[in-house]
């Protein structure tokens, strides 16, 4: 019965890297889900490992995010 929480962590895992992947692709050059294949999805992988073991890829996120939230406001 470990095997659920193991399968469940890696899941979240493997989620989180797909959501940090997709977020520091630019816009126009993001697919649809839909329209994504195996390889679209290994590179998205990819994107968002390199983003968390890179800490000036994080500064970025952060970055972005304050650019947006000010955006929103003004």
């Amino acid at each position: 019965m470990w095997i659920f929480p193991v399968l469940f962590l890696a899941l979240g895992y493997a989620l989180v890297l797909f959501g940090m992947g997709r977020f520091l692709q630019p816009s126009h050059d993001r697919l649809g889900l839909r329209r994504m294949d195996n390889s679209v999805l290994v590179q998205t992988l990819a994107r968002g490992w390199a983003a968390l073991t890179s800490a000036h890829t994080l500064e970025r996120i952060t970055d972005e995010l304050t650019i947006r939230r000010h955006g929103t406001q003004g």
